[in-house]
């Protein structure tokens, strides 16, 4: 395990993750794309407006569902004039406080097209070198019809057969600059230097990581053992945690890392162990509020000598009756179906209404249900659609003869007539006859 840093060690690591930081937003910057995607979210929070990207820290600047306070939108707007600029401010960086794992996103979309175009260069490339004797252009060689006119010349046939192939290739190099807003050579040199930028921020994110470890370890002590988590699991999380404290640290908070990121770590473990405590999942939020009750509770015992009751509760923490009771229903305990009283054989599901049938009631069904439309399509398509519709047997909804009949647009005396006519035809079936003696109808 290393061993912790030392506060001038830590400060010239915070230093040159800066750099490495502001080195990740200018490559991004230096595309037309990047720049947009960058700088709309942020246009968008000037403007009033809700942005779909999380971009800033919103308790630093005090955003509240999705809106920027208008005390916030001068100090923003500064800091977004001074990163016009190709090369950043490292201040202003710092000010903006960035969830650096949302820029990574957006330089991540933005490079990830830089293998495909890397292999439409080369295939390019491996293309002119089948015309490595030939000095001329392909493109020229390929329209020049009358070399086509010299057989000595096989290149000229050759450049013929490529061309097409070399219109594609230029064809989908041509959209990606368009896309981008940018040249293949800028394109790729950016992509160098975000990869390799990000690359050198992970390598110093893992060295804080592992130069606070036995801090991980010391918040995990205090919460283990636990019969919920294994110990790994408890201090992955605190892992976690650390990785977002670095994340978000600045030095000129006067304090150390471990002082800040602590609170991150102890955060992430009882997420954690919440998260897992039940069978059924409860929000954090949800056994927040619990806890502050069972406090609650606990003061008004000390205080009066007995537990109180809901309304006294609601009184004593100024809060709204069924608030209380919607928290004390989503914290109750689970109880199994089996469970029994142990003076009773019978269990919870005994006394639950089922919503299934009986096999031997639904094979009963299904035999009615054959029977029945057999027996239909003995009737003509009218006859058989109104004895349907009226006895309700598709949504067992019944429609009236006033229904029907603005249905098939005739009268309602004549709806009943050709129900009746149907009636009797059924009464006649055999199929039928054979239900009514059973009892099935």
């Amino acid at each position: 395990m290393v061993s912790p840093m030392s506060p001038e060690e830590e400060k010239k690591l915070i230093t040159e993750q800066e750099k490495v930081r502001c080195d990740m937003l200018e490559s991004i910057l230096s595309i037309k794309l990047g720049r947009r995607q960058f700088f709309d979210p942020f246009r968008m929070l000037l403007n009033g407006d809700i942005p779909r990207k999380r971009m800033i820290d919103e308790s630093f600047w005090g955003i509240v569902n999705g809106h920027l306070p208008d005390s916030s939108r001068n100090t923003l707007r500064e800091i977004l004039d001074n990163m016009k600029n190709r090369y950043l401010n490292r201040d202003s960086v710092r000010d903006l406080h960035l969830l650096w794992h949302t820029v990574e996103n957006i330089g991540s979309e933005l490079f990830e097209g830089i293998e495909n175009c890397r292999k439409l260069v080369n295939r390019r490339m491996s293309l002119m070198n089948l015309l490595e004797d030939d000095l001329d252009p392909v493109a020229a060689k390929a329209l020049n019809h009358e070399s086509l006119l010299k057989p000595a010349e096989q290149n000229s046939y050759r450049a013929w057969e490529l061309h097409p192939l070399f219109s594609s290739i230029q064809n989908e190099l041509d959209l990606m600059e368009v896309k981008r807003g940018s040249g293949i050579q800028e394109y790729s040199t950016a992509a160098k230097c975000f990869r390799k930028a990000f690359q050198e921020n992970a390598d110093i994110l893992e060295r804080f990581v592992e130069a606070n470890l036995r801090l991980v370890v010391s918040m995990v002590r205090k919460y283990y053992p636990c019969s919920i988590m294994e110990e790994m699991d408890l201090v992955q999380e605190g892992c976690q945690g650390l990785m977002e404290a670095v994340r978000r640290f600045d030095f000129r908070r006067s304090c150390k890392l471990s002082t800040y990121a602590v609170w991150w770590i102890r955060q992430y473990i009882i997420k954690a162990i919440l998260h897992h405590s039940r069978l059924v999942r409860v929000p954090a939020s949800v056994q927040k509020e619990d806890s502050s009750i069972n406090r609650a509770i606990d003061d008004f015992t000390l205080e009066s000598g007995h537990k109180p009751t809901l309304d006294e509760l609601s009184e004593y923490m100024g809060r709204n009756r069924n608030e209380i009771e919607q928290v004390y229903l989503s914290t109750a305990p689970l109880l199994s179906l089996d469970h029994t009283d142990g003076e009773h054989d019978a269990t919870i599901a005994d006394f639950l209404e089922s919503r299934f049938q009986q096999p031997d009631a639904e094979a009963v069904h299904n035999d009615t249900r054959e029977r029945i439309d057999t027996a239909l399509a003995s009737l003509s398509d009218r006859e058989k659609t109104i004895i349907t519709l009226r006895f309700g047997l598709l949504d067992d909804e019944p429609c009236t003869l006033q229904e029907l009949g603005r249905i098939f647009g005739i009268s309602r005396e004549r709806v009943r007539q050709l129900e009746s006519r149907a009636l009797n035809k059924l009464k006649c079936h055999g199929l039928l006859a054979t239900l009514s003696g059973n009892g099935s109808l």
